[in-house]
């Protein structure tokens, strides 16, 4: 019948094996959130990109109407220049409109840049798009067998977490509560073994001869008076 020590060492190898595996799902989990969250990123950027496309568009129309509306004054202004009586009213008149022409200008420019503005925001949400298709595409041709990698996972973990129950059966209780507050504390990791014969294999602490010499003779349990953990001495 194996000892409480040989129980314990058993349970520390089958809790080294449950961190692994653990850590394996959280590691396959992660990548499959990460690729959530970038197609996430990206669908808002496109969204934003999406707004201000409107704003432009919105900017151009109004530019476009001031645009009209001058225009249609300088028609306005050029006919009646036509029937002005005086010098001073020609003069006033030619003001008029040059100064409709400068407007007219001006506006035209702004459109001009508002098209290639929006032309530009365009390109970007084009691109994003693109970028934002590549990742769904890469996450629909792995997120199957990452999945199905994620299910054997914690099959395996359910597996091993029944060993585990098993392991520990007919275990001192509180013995057990004590191997699993140093496991906690310490990074699961809480039996460790005696190496060079004097060694503690946690800490590289020299342990106490006669904490040895009772491990040895009767496989008593006994911890590391630095680290805490439990010592393991293995048969020789």
């Amino acid at each position: 019948m194996p000892t409480d020590l040989e129980i314990l060492f058993n349970l520390q190898q089958i809790d080294e094996r449950l961190l692994r595996k653990q850590r394996e799902v959280e590691t396959y989990e992660r990548r499959l959130e990460d690729r959530k969250s970038a197609i996430e990123a990206l669908t808002r950027r496109i969204d934003e990109l999406k707004a201000e496309r409107k704003k432009l568009v919105s900017d151009r129309a109004f530019a476009e109407r001031r645009m009209s509306d001058r225009q249609e004054l300088l028609r306005d202004r050029k006919q009646r220049a036509g029937k002005v009586r005086t010098e001073k009213e020609l003069r006033a008149s030619h003001d008029e409109i040059d100064s409709l022409r400068d407007e007219i200008s001006a506006v035209e420019t702004e459109v001009l840049q508002l098209m290639e503005q929006v032309e530009a925001v365009e390109a970007q949400i084009e691109s994003v798009r693109k970028e934002r298709q590549g990742v769904a595409d890469a996450d629909h041709r792995d997120i199957e067998s990452e999945s199905a990698r994620i299910e054997a996972l914690r099959a395996d973990l359910k597996h091993v977490r029944a060993e585990r129950t098993a392991a520990a059966t007919g275990l001192n209780p509180s013995l057990l509560r004590k191997y699993n507050t140093v496991l906690e504390r310490r990074n699961g990791v809480a039996v460790v073994t005696v190496t060079d014969g004097r060694t503690c294999g946690g800490c590289h602490m020299q342990v106490p001869h006669q904490a040895l010499i009772e491990i040895r003779r009767s496989a008593s349990v006994h911890v590391c008076p630095n680290c805490q953990r439990i010592l393991y001495v293995p048969t020789e």
